[in-house]
């Protein structure tokens, strides 16, 4: 992720490999109140204490960055195994198994037709326990499970209405807005499911997966959010940590989430893709390091592993999740017997819309490449790379590209009853480039470790901290994507996955750029007409 904090201007720039990216800044003719300062987390899994605020504990309980920080040499956790085996066959097998090994099982996880047991064994045991478990009577598949890490780039500070900018976009290279909400044409769409007869609905619930949300965050707090829940291995990977306390300590599930399904039209902040949508927000990232993870060998501890991701996608689909928004990937062929495709396949199965980050390129080039990072590849998936004002247009005519970093697809779209498109991610020149318009501004976390790098908004006459950051990535891509799946559920809560792809890829709208936009252009309110009318 890239992130610009302004009240002079500095840069942080990140990544992870299941990887989520967030940043901050505050800035402009008005000089901001103080950035509240950064406070250590000592957590390093899921937090095992402390309460909710109210609002939440109270509601009802059901219902990444890009481009990233430099991959993990790492591709797999170490000593954990996966092992699929039929529904009618005994787990204790897989059990008894996996103690011969001198291991344990960590987790069970049931899928549409099968259940995987997750097993931890000594690592230099794995490819012999990988061996014994094959043999098993009714194993299906055995696989390695494998890491992934956050995906973004990050800056602070707009408003859906802007101050004082023209249109299209309502905001300037030096004015505040929220150009990326206004190029997807969201305000129609809200309009659309809002006062349209018959269509008069609720956002569908969208489910984040990423590095926890920032509960207390203004945008957030209204009762927006109606499940939490914490799955994190790291740093023990024999045992998984849950809870329902989801301190995100590195601002960028706060962001994403924000993106999708923030508290809209309530006067103070940010408009969302989604106006109105609940949020389920999970946590399957550790804290970052003492050392952080902008250093290369990236830490294992900066990336969350692809069993955590499939417990927190399942947790979503057995509690009313219809959206599920994964701002996360990692650059490894999809392996079908791996627990994120196994869990993401078992989502659209039941019903569920899965949309993905398409990946934010080569760390070493900062370039996009022609393939898409896992879980966007895996089938049935809608891939959302990257789109950003194109400097090079007309003068005085805003017109959008495909981020220079964001990984794509050359075909029209991607298989098996999925779509590849792009939406709003933006594309900075360096991490301290001036220009409004190349950052996507939107909240962060006031409680995150990097609380630094953001600023509260200082048009704001509340006491309560609104932080918000520049950020740019595949990462923020995505919820704009799944806010506007959110709304095409409202409007046809009939509407299988593969239609919602349908919806959004032949609404969507061509930027000139055949070779790297797929459908090309989410635009949100044309795909809800899509919906209604089909």
């Amino acid at each position: 992720m890239r992130s610009r904090f302004q009240t002079g201007a500095a840069l942080v720039i990140a990544t992870l490999l299941l990887s989520a990216c967030g940043g901050g800044g505050a800035g402009g003719g008005v000089s901001p109140t103080p950035a509240p300062t950064a406070t250590p987390q000592a957590d390093v899994t899921c937090p095992s204490t402390g309460s909710l605020p109210s609002s939440l504990a109270q509601s009802a309980g059901s219902v990444r960055r890009m481009p990233e920080r430099a991959r993990v040499a790492a591709a797999y956790v170490p000593g954990t195994i996966a092992v699929t085996y039929d529904r009618t066959s005994t787990r204790d097998r897989i059990a008894s198994s996996a103690q011969s090994l001198r291991g344990k099982t960590v987790s069970d996880l049931d899928f549409h037709s099968v259940r995987t047991q997750i097993v931890h064994v000594d690592p230099s045991r794995v490819d012999d326990a990988i061996a014994q478990f094959k043999s098993l009577p009714g194993v299906k598949s055995v696989a390695r499970v494998g890491y992934r890490s956050r995906m973004t780039i990050v800056s602070n500070d707009p408003y859906y209405a802007g101050f004082g900018a023209p249109q299209p976009y309502y905001e300037t290279a030096s004015t505040f807005g929220q150009w990326d909400m206004h190029a997807i044409n969201v305000e129609s769409a809200w309009n659309t499911v809002k006062s349209t007869p018959p269509v008069v609905g609720t956002a569908a619930p969208i489910a984040i997966v990423d590095t926890g949300v920032d509960v207390t965050h203004p945008e957030l707090s209204g009762g927006t959010i109606i499940r939490t829940r914490c799955f994190v291995t790291f740093p023990d990977s024999s045992s998984q940590t849950t809870g329902q306390y989801i301190t995100d300590t590195d601002g960028h599930g706060t962001n994403v989430a924000g993106i999708a399904a923030g508290d809209t039209d309530n006067g103070f902040g940010f408009a969302s893709a989604s106006y109105d949508a609940k949020i389920m927000a999970y946590r399957i990232f550790p804290s970052d390091p003492a050392g952080g993870c902008e250093v290369s060998p990236v830490p294992d501890q900066c990336n969350s592993d692809t069993a955590d991701e499939a417990t927190a996608i399942n947790d979503a689909v057995t509690n009313g999740a219809k959206v599920i928004n994964l701002s996360l990937g990692g650059d490894q062929p999809c392996n079908t017997s791996d627990p994120e495709y196994q869990a993401v396949e078992n989502a659209i199965a039941h019903g569920v819309v899965v949309v993905a980050a398409a990946g934010n390129g080569d760390p070493n080039t900062g370039l996009g490449l022609s393939h898409l990072d896992c879980p966007a590849n895996d089938p049935g998936v809608i891939a959302v790379g990257a789109s950003a004002i194109d400097d090079n247009s007309v003068p005085g005519v805003q017109s959008l590209k495909v981020a220079s970093y964001s990984n794509y697809l050359t075909s029209h779209g991607t298989s098996s009853n999925g779509a590849y498109l792009v939406a709003p991610g933006g594309d900075p020149s360096g991490g301290t480039d001036p220009d409004d318009l190349h950052w996507i501004e939107h909240i962060y976390s006031s409680t995150a470790a990097q609380a630094g790098n953001c600023g509260p908004d200082f048009n704001s006459t509340s006491s309560v901290p609104d932080c918000k950051i520049q950020i740019a990535g595949t990462s923020q891509a995505t919820p704009h994507v799944a806010g506007a799946a959110a709304l095409i559920k409202a409007a046809r809560p009939d509407y299988t996955p593969a239609q919602v792809a349908a919806a959004l890829c032949n609404s969507a709208v061509d930027i000139g750029d055949p070779t790297k936009q797929g459908c090309g252009q989410l635009d949100a309110a044309a795909a809800v007409q899509y919906a209604i009318s089909h």
